[in-house]
């Protein structure tokens, strides 16, 4: 009977798993709009599973499930529908309608769960894969510009793998830092810069970049802008300048997919130096010589004459030398650089079977920069799974890991010591002919035979003999688990990590030229030994960093009846960074020229040690109460403990509150003007923890007693030990930095969202701030860290979007946007003894400096510096030479902040063929120009030559009579006079840093799904593209690119040009295909 039983129960179960899977099946169809017109991009997933498609460019879509199985169809802006599959049912065709709700899905802190954007309470904003990388790029974060309200980005240089600086909002903090947290798919990522060089803006350094540089762009999902409080504060400390989250791809379809996208694309300087081209070498107007850098000599006049150095080129005893016309050089600058090349090749494998999804990537790219021996290569690995694992588990992994190696040329300002190639070029005169320098080799070119005696070394030679070499392993990883323990509680595990191994070699050769020989008047020679020699140098670096991620969230749900809906997730989190760095550089020069290896020292090589240790831990709570689905109140809060606090204070709480309406369906608004209508406010507090060890003195190993050029003198010497207590003493009663916002907004839909408007208002004060002061030398110190001063943000962003043709033209697909943003930011307060904080300086030569700071009363970065004093009637007033009166003290001169920042774009898809456009522009704030500067100086900018080197007056200026009357001022200057034997005033070489660029522009060409019928390609796209092709800049600025900042980096000294590699204007062709 037993064994009848168990046959029985076999049969009966075989029985039915035959019945489960008779029951698989292949559903197809089409998903349209209320037009007809095909929705490609439409989501179609099978409902309580991760198994999901999108539709192709025809709306078509494919996939696997079960008889009984619901469907889930979706798309941004039209609303959802669910269709359960019937036992009949292969093919399904739906047509969505119009959403007056906008059904956009948005990414939350924490990974709390995607939300849908109508029951946000706070800004936010969700760029997408394809506005994202609209054109090709190799940087998401410069993919950014122009597509968001309330995101401000600048770059350290146009050099290869520069680093890119995002701020939301303004700066919030004094000294600390202002860029926004990166997270990525959850997990916190080390986004710090990396230089060589001497570190410095005037002598040079090199931008390794920032490691956000080491995504590759098209494992991009969507990134979303968080920048409100109760978008931000489940972050704590880390989240206080905003958040940018990153979602990267994942398995989608029912089948494998296989994508692949290459483009191709040069790149040339877009050079805005405008130089004068009447007169050349010399240093009056009546002399010649060959050797000088100034163009204050004599006009040109076309006479053929020797421009390189007399050198013995073949050992016969007498002197050759190349000769030209005495004339200038026609698009000089330009010609020294090349044009740059840039390859990126990506291929995707994606897909998912019954419970698990899938997706590798793999990509490479490839950049040959403008300036020699310049390149970026980058190779980058992805991983991403996902498994249900049963009825209840699910879990994700994914890994990425990206190589990035490059030569980049260092930036900086001053020629003379021979590190900056560009800079030698800028300083150099305007009849020297670069084509021909490139040949560096060339005696007449090379170490003795150059042609310049203060910018004394090849600028080639520099780019092709001197090393800034980096090469950086990054590896990102993550596993999560989600148990649902019934369908409101679920439980989620996640664990990450970031490794960045960072190894950068900058090397300078050996070199000791001969003594020089230049021309003069009348084919003269004379001799000059002020050329620049090196003995030789090398400096390794590395560097590892560790971050760790893990949080554990619980998820709550609960629908109390139809009106009323609770959903709660509480949580912590913890995180840790870790770095190790050991910088060992040669001292005395090289023993072996050409060998770059630390025992090839000729003293003993010096090495510093760096190591630290930050953690932080954190509890964290979330909830959100929906009514009607049309009016939602949100809670969340956070504690933290930091490591860099002392124990009293290393515990601080963060909360938010916000709420919204959407008051056209609360109310039930329908009209053929409004559809659809939202009201949102949020207030809450988020700060700011200590940077590292600054509650203890600490000591500094090996420390430099004084610098001796390429020699130095170090600790220990004699008695005296290693190990010295530095000049900061530790402040152990620090508390966190407490930034209050609040935010109000609306978005709005008119004429059936055809019309969208989002606004945002916001308000923020940044209190306590922790900021290094100096003390009295008497306490044995110079300084310490203390809880100073306030400053405001407050704002405006909006975002505009019209769709005036839909449903009008049959298949036309036609958007226009827009974006606007207005940051005004005050130092509200430092100290009660103290009204200013300096935040750098810079040097443009002696005695013409500027420094960057944060006045109470201005906006922070403003620029002081001294300036021409003049009367009330605003004459200038002049001293018995001619030359201008310095203001009794420095003054306040401007600031780097805009008054606004704006773009503009159109997208437009009709029967295969689109374009896209952006336009942005910033309106309002300075930057300090070293290039205008160095070419007054050298006389070779175009506004030297305003009086054609003639005797002038300095315009509307008069004497002081001494009694408070004054004069009409007669004295002539000249023009070499007054920019070489006078210090121009800092307050001349700041400029409109206002610009409007054409920043994308794209063409292509989608291939109807009929041609590719019979091929193994499934989509194929076509285009080609331009970045920054045409820029339109105030007429004052004839010099840089306002956008390009340095030598800071990403730090808060911004708004410093110096002289740093422009940026390129890029034409390229790219192709999509899938099979």
């Amino acid at each position: 009977m037993k064994t009848k039983f168990s046959g029985i129960l076999t049969l009966l179960l075989a029985f039915v798993v035959h019945l489960t899977f008779a029951q698989e099946k292949t559903v197809s169809g089409t998903v349209s709009d209320n037009n007809s017109l095909p929705l490609p991009g439409a989501t179609v997933i099978v409902k309580g599973t991760t198994t999901g498609v999108s539709t192709d460019f025809d709306g078509n879509y494919l996939i696997s499930t079960n008889v009984g199985d619901a469907l889930i169809f979706s798309y941004v802006g039209y609303a959802s529908q669910t269709i359960v599959v019937g036992a009949a049912a292969n093919t399904i065709n739906v047509i969505l309608q119009p959403d007056n709700e906008l059904e956009e899905i948005v990414v939350t802190a924490f990974g709390t769960g995607d939300r849908n954007a109508r029951e946000t309470v706070y800004a936010n904003q969700t760029i997408k894969a394809e506005d994202l990388i609209s054109t090709p790029t190799k940087n998401a974060l410069e993919g950014l510009r122009g597509k968001t309200a309330g995101v401000k980005l600048s770059t350290g240089s146009g050099s290869v793998g520069a680093s890119t600086r995002i701020v939301l909002r303004g700066e919030g903090s004094l000294t600390g830092n202002n860029n926004a947290l990166i997270i990525v798919d959850g997990i916190a990522i080390d986004n710090s810069t990396t230089r060589g060089g001497a570190g410095s803006g005037t002598t040079g350094y090199s931008d390794f970049g920032n490691r956000f540089n080491d995504i590759n762009p098209d494992d991009i999902e969507s990134i979303t802008i968080l920048k409100g409080p109760s978008a931000t504060s489940l972050y704590g400390s880390r989240g206080a300048s905003g958040v940018v989250l990153i979602t990267t791809k994942s398995g989608k379809g029912s089948k494998m997919k296989v994508n692949y996208s290459g483009s191709t694309s040069m790149e040339t300087p877009i050079v805005l130096l405008q130089r004068q081209s009447k007169f050349g070498q010399g240093f009056d107007n009546a002399s010649l010589d060959s050797g000088e850098n100034w163009s204050w000599g004599p006009a040109f006049d076309g006479v053929v004459r020797p421009w390189t150095s007399p050198v013995d080129t073949d050992g016969d005893g007498s002197l050759e030398a190349l000769t030209r016309p005495y004339s200038a050089v026609k698009n000089q600058l330009v010609d020294f650089f090349n044009t740059g090349y840039t390859t990126n090749h990506s291929v995707n494998i994606s897909g998912s079977t019954e419970g698990f999804t899938y997706f590798t990537s793999f990509s490479n790219t490839d950049q040959t920069g403008v300036l020699d021996n310049t390149y970026y290569k980058r190779n980058n690995l992805t991983f991403n799974a996902s498994a249900k694992l049963s009825d209840r588990l699910q879990s994700d992994f994914k890994v990425s890991y990206a190589n990035t190696r490059q030569n980049t040329a260092q930036e900086g300002s001053r020629a003379f010591e021979g590190n900056n190639a560009y800079a030698m070029a800028v300083q150099s005169p305007i009849n020297i002919p670069f084509t021909e320098l490139k040949d560096y080799q060339n005696p007449f070119h090379g170490i003795d035979g150059y042609w310049g005696s203060y910018s004394s070394v090849n600028p080639y030679y520099i780019l092709n003999e001197y090393g800034n070499e980096a090469n950086i392993d990054n590896v990102l990883a993550s596993a999560s688990l989600t148990y649902n323990f019934t369908d409101e509680l679920s439980l989620t595990g996640r664990f990450g990590g970031n490794i960045v191994n960072t190894q950068t070699d900058v090397w300078t050769p050996t070199f000791i030229p001969a003594e020089q020989l230049v021309w003069t008047n009348d084919l003269g020679i004379a001799t000059r030994n002020t050329r620049h020699e090196s003995l030789g140098d090398y400096t390794n670096f590395t560097n590892r960093s560790l971050n760790l991620d893990a949080t554990v969230l619980a998820n709550f749900s609960k629908e109390f009846n139809e009106d009323l809906k609770l959903t709660a997730a509480a949580g912590y989190n913890f995180f840790q960074r870790e770095r190790k760095s050991l910088t060992g550089s040669t001292v005395g020069g090289l023993v072996v020229e050409g060998v770059y290896n630390l025992s090839n020292s000729v003293q003993n090589p010096t090495s510093n040690m760096f190591r630290s240790k930050y953690r932080i831990y954190g509890a964290l709570a979330n909830a959100t109460l929906g009514y009607k689905n049309a009016a939602f109140l949100e809670l969340s809060a956070r504690n933290d403990w930091s490591s860099t606090l002392p124990a009293e204070n290393n515990s601080f709480f963060y909360g938010a509150v916000g709420g919204s309406i959407i008051f056209t369906d609360l109310f039930n608004i329908k009209n053929d003007i409004l559809n659809y209508g939202k009201l949102r406010g949020s207030y809450g507090t988020s700060g700011k923890d200590a940077g590292l060890y600054q509650l203890n003195s600490t000591f500094t190993g090996n420390p430099n007693i004084v610098n001796l050029g390429d020699f130095a003198l170090f600790f220990p010497i004699g008695s005296t030990p290693g190990f010295t207590l530095g000049n900061f003493i530790g402040n152990p009663a620090l508390k966190p930095e407490l930034t209050t916002t609040y935010e109000v907004g609306a978005d709005l839909g008119f004429f059936e969202n055809k019309v969208n408007v989002a606004y945002t208002y916001y308000h923020s004060n940044h209190d306590d701030q922790i900021v290094t002061i100096g003390l009295p030398r008497s306490t044995g110190y110079t300084q310490t860290a203390v809880n100073i001063g306030r400053m405001e943000n407050k704002g405006h962003e909006l975002t505009l979007t019209l769709k005036p043709l839909s449903g009008v033209i049959e298949g036309l697909d036609f958007e226009v946007f827009g974006t606007y943003s207005k940051n005004e930011n005050k130092v509200v307060q430092i100290t009660d003894d103290l009204d200013e904080l300096n935040i750098a300086n810079f040097g443009f030569a002696a005695g013409t400096t500027i420094a960057v700071v944060a006045k109470e009363g201005l906006p922070f970065g403003t620029f002081k510096g001294n300036n021409f004093k003049y009367n009330d009637q605003g004459q200038v007033i002049v001293a018995d030479t001619g030359f201008p009166v310095y203001a009794d003290e420095d003054q306040y001169l401007g600031n780097f902040q805009p008054d606004y920042i704006a773009s503009f774009g159109l997208n437009a898809q009709y029967k295969g063929f689109g374009i896209r456009a952006l336009l942005d522009m910033k309106k309002g704030g300075l930057f300090a120009s070293q290039t205008k500067f160095s070419g007054e100086f050298n006389g070779t900018t175009v506004n030297t030559t305003i009086y054609n080197r003639e005797p002038f007056i300095i315009p509307n200026s008069v004497v002081d009579n001494g009694d408070g009357t004054f004069s009409e001022n007669t004295v002539q200057i000249t023009e070499q006079d007054y920019y070489t034997n006078y210090d121009v005033p800092a307050s001349t070489h700041l400029i409109d840093a206002s610009y409007v660029k054409l920043r994308e522009v794209e063409l292509s060409y989608t291939f109807p799904k009929k041609l590719l019928d019979n091929t193994f390609i499934t989509n194929a796209r076509l285009a080609i593209y331009g970045k920054n092709l045409y820029y339109w800049l105030p007429d004052e600025n004839k010099y840089a690119d306002p956008e390009v900042n340095g030598p800071a980096l990403t730090g808060n000294a911004q708004g410093l040009e110096t002289t740093q590699t422009p940026s390129q204007r890029s034409l390229g062709l790219s192709v999509q295909l899938t099979f």
